[in-house]
């Protein structure tokens, strides 16, 4: 019943207006807020983490403004996910970074994009694979029935997609070696202790994977941020290389490298940057957990 239900909210959204999509996403983000729900105690700890310098005032306004945006996020799928390429093209506002994205191409050498929970992730991905092949891994959804439907939407204009398990990451590589690209997220926090350390961001630390830099180790493609900031009648899209530093063999100076310019490209728009999720576990726990509320 809920699969059906997102369904037909995420058509009848396909339709509208994307202002009046994402005004009924800052509603029902106000309407989380309102309510009390879990997002918005985790956007509350997070802000708090990450902006400790911001009075608590402003925290709290930051952390309001970031779950209308996860609800603005939510309400644009309907146009992301269904809309046709030309849609999609038309959605994408400004593009910056494609000669440095050609060039990398242009010498044959695989590409792995890091798209971290930055505006709509969604969208970047799908406007990238509308220009070069793409393949990315995906977590199978709790919701039964939704799956199939969330891979169809991703795949509609060639984009390969993999769950999660080794036999992904084999299909990543061969992919990177024959000079194609990839996408990973370098901020959701991994299950398995082996594919991740703790490094910091925004003052604190976090389990981080290290996926991303691993592939490009082991197939020497280049790594470069992929992120569809959320602007006025669209986005606004970056392609941007990361810092040579990120190369380093030593992972957790890496995975500090990347965290900081996750740190740097969610700075124009911090609401934009998805608060909502448990970004600062770290993995084996140290010290006490965060996110507890206690009783």
């Amino acid at each position: 019943m809920t699969t059906s239900l997102i369904k037909v909210g995420l058509s009848i959204l396909r339709i509208m207006p994307l202002s009046w999509a994402r005004r009924i996403g800052r509603w029902l983000g106000a309407l989380v807020w309102a309510l009390g729900f879990r997002e918005r105690h985790i956007a509350q700890v997070n802000i708090q983490l990450a902006f400790p310098h911001l009075s608590n005032r402003d925290q709290r306004a930051l952390a309001r403004r970031s779950v209308q945006a996860a609800g603005e996020w939510f309400c644009e799928l309907g146009r992301v996910w269904l809309g046709s390429q030309q849609e999609i093209s038309k959605l994408a506002l400004k593009v910056h970074g494609l000669d440095e994205l050609a060039e990398t191409q242009a010498r044959g050498q695989g590409v792995v994009f890091l798209g971290p929970h930055i505006g709509n992730w969604e969208f970047a991905g799908l406007y990238i694979n509308t220009l070069l092949p793409l393949s990315c891994l995906y977590e199978p959804p709790e919701q039964p029935g939704l799956e199939d439907f969330i891979v169809d939407a991703r795949g509609r204009f060639g984009m390969t997609t993999f769950p999660t398990t080794p036999k992904g990451v084999v299909g990543l590589t061969r992919a990177l070696k024959s000079g194609r690209a990839v996408g990973v997220l370098p901020d959701q926090v991994p299950r398995d202790l082996s594919a991740g350390c703790n490094a910091p961001f925004m003052g604190q630390m976090c389990f981080t994977p290290t996926l991303a830099v691993k592939l490009a180790q082991r197939t020497s493609a280049r790594l470069f941020y992929l992120i569809a900031y959320r602007v006025d009648g669209g986005f606004e899209m970056l392609i941007k290389p990361a810092d040579d530093a990120i190369y380093s063999k030593d992972m957790t100076a890496a995975m500090t490298v990347m965290n900081q310019g996750i740190a740097d490209l969610l700075a124009p728009y911090p609401e934009q940057y998805q608060w909502t999720y448990k970004r600062f576990r770290v993995r084996p726990q140290q010290g006490p957990n965060s996110y507890h509320r206690g009783k």
